[in-house]
């Protein structure tokens, strides 16, 4: 069992000052974070303030002369914190949950009650979150060897999105707890972590704690650089300076925090929701720059969209040299045991965070839609589900691309009794009953409109935009035709730079 503050009682607790103890910590509060050469030095320092511990806990410990005068008796909620974190039994043992077991009574345990005692407008709300290794779930990333793939536990901040620290156990050795920290952060990214040098994060291996920082460099994660000393946890004055480390650790993360944009994808999240009778995940993967996709059981969702697998293997491999759409990284997806699965390419900003604000914004992002389409279409499959959620780009030159091919099927034909994707027109989307290349580019316009026709003023715009308006049943350009719109003027996609998901690129 994990050790809970909360379940102590109150009566033990006296006047609790938390609030204001936690504020002194923390104080001055960082303007930025310390740059990589520095973090030793910042860890080094100790906490501006003395430390808060009740006085039971204080009495159990035998702290050296040179650690007395950072900590003070006092009561509430984060002084008890502070006195687990400092003198409360450790499990004693040789396996991997042992580890797990102390890391979380003297690191874990703080930084969320530190987090709890700052007022609302302050605290990062911090969420913990452990790697569950459940074998039954539709999310399972492994190595060759068959060990995990995503990290043993992560910080987050309040929208569950950005990913502020990561922490690893292991049973005894330290080296591959480290080793699994660079592994499992092979790549970087803006996409996941914004523009911050490194990523925090701390490693325990037996009764070994130490602080560490993965650097970019490059696009890809360095190795783990050790930024405090090893403590050892059964050592006392050890132990109490891993405490002082962890406060020290929580302001480093208040200054990450804010250098985080508030588009960043949800780095090592599984994202999951609930269909017909089926559940889809969504994984942005830290060990390699991928979204694994999986969708179970998948003969539902193919009863309710009326797709078939061979079909849509089809399609990918159709359209695996084509820009302007996703690519499945092995050439196709799979299916096994009714679960469907597919590694994706690109990673790319979602649309949410990048809608167009001039023109020339939406003349690049309806020009690398199209392209998209066209590979689509020329593989004589339509998308059929052409909504904002279902566009990205690439985040520095704003190239466009589609996603979430698992809804196309072949052209011209009837849907399933019961499939109408959000923004279908009843009377109109349909041609004789059945769902055309027309159809796409019809929902097409209706996906971009609310986002473009603001800002579109242009003549040659404007005139764009009423011809993809055009009903499905009256439309006689194509998906090809359009690109060679005035207003688009595409050069060809071998030649085109306005068109993302170039074929391997990540």
């Amino acid at each position: 069992m994990l050790l809970n503050v909360a379940s102590i009682p109150r009566c033990l607790q006296g006047v609790d000052n938390s609030e204001e103890y936690a504020k002194e910590l923390l104080k001055p509060p960082l303007d930025s974070p310390p740059c990589l050469d520095d973090l030793q030095r910042f860890f080094q320092e100790p906490p501006a303030a003395q430390i808060p511990i009740n006085t039971d806990a204080l009495a159990l410990t035998s702290l050296p002369p040179s650690l007395q005068p950072h900590f003070k008796p006092a009561s509430g909620q984060l002084a008890l914190a502070v006195g687990l974190s400092v003198a409360a039994s450790l499990p004693v043992g040789d396996s991997e949950m042992w580890t797990a077991m102390a890391e979380h009574t003297v690191v874990v345990s703080l930084l969320l009650a530190l987090d709890k005692a700052l007022p609302t407008d302050v605290r990062i709300r911090l969420v913990a979150e452990r790697d569950q290794q459940d074998s039954t779930s539709l999310m399972t990333v492994k190595s060759l060897r068959g060990s995990s793939l995503r990290p043993d536990g992560v910080l987050r901040g309040y929208d569950g999105r950005r990913l502020l620290a990561k922490w690893e156990n292991k049973a005894a050795s330290m080296d591959d707890a480290v080793e699994d920290l660079r592994k499992k952060t092979a790549v970087w990214t803006p996409l996941y972590y914004g523009n911050i040098e490194y990523l925090p994060c701390f490693a325990a291996a037996g009764s070994n704690l130490q602080f560490y920082a993965i650097s970019r460099a490059s696009g890809m994660a360095t190795a783990p650089r050790a930024v405090s000393s090893r403590f050892d946890l059964t050592n006392a004055a050890d132990r109490a300076r891993a405490v002082m480390a962890t406060i020290k650790f929580y302001q480093l993360l208040c200054a990450q925090q804010a250098r985080y944009p508030t588009d960043v994808l949800p780095a090592g999240v599984v994202m999951s929701a609930r269909g017909h009778e089926f559940t889809r995940e969504l994984l942005f993967r830290t060990d390699t720059l991928e979204i694994r996709k999986r969708v179970a059981p998948w003969s539902a969702f193919a009863f309710w969209c009326g797709v078939d697998f061979t079909r849509l293997e089809q399609l990918y491999r159709a359209t695996a040299q084509r820009p302007g759409l996703v690519h499945a990284v092995k050439g196709a997806p799979t299916l096994e045991d009714n679960v469907y699965s597919v590694d994706l390419i690109p990673v790319g900003l979602q649309s949410s965070s990048a809608r167009p604000a001039t023109e020339e914004d939406a003349r690049q992002l309806l020009h690398g839609l199209l392209h998209g389409l066209e590979a689509i279409h020329e593989a004589d499959f339509v998308h059929r589900d052409l909504r904002w959620d279902n566009f990205a780009c690439s985040p520095g030159s704003r190239r466009w691309f589609l996603l979430d091919l698992e809804t196309c099927a072949p052209i011209d034909q009837p849907p399933p009794q019961g499939f109408e994707p959000v923004g279908w027109q009843s009377g109109t989307t349909l041609v004789a009953g059945r769902y055309t290349r027309a159809s796409d580019i019809f929902q097409l316009a209706l996906a971009v409109q609310p986002n473009c026709e603001q800002v579109v003023v242009s003549a040659e715009g404007r005139a764009f935009l009423e011809v993809i308006l055009t009903p499905p049943a009256k439309q006689e350009r194509s998906a090809k035709q359009l690109l060679e719109h005035e207003w688009l003027r595409c050069e060809g996609a071998s030649m085109c730079r306005a068109v993302g998901a170039r074929p391997g690129e990540r």
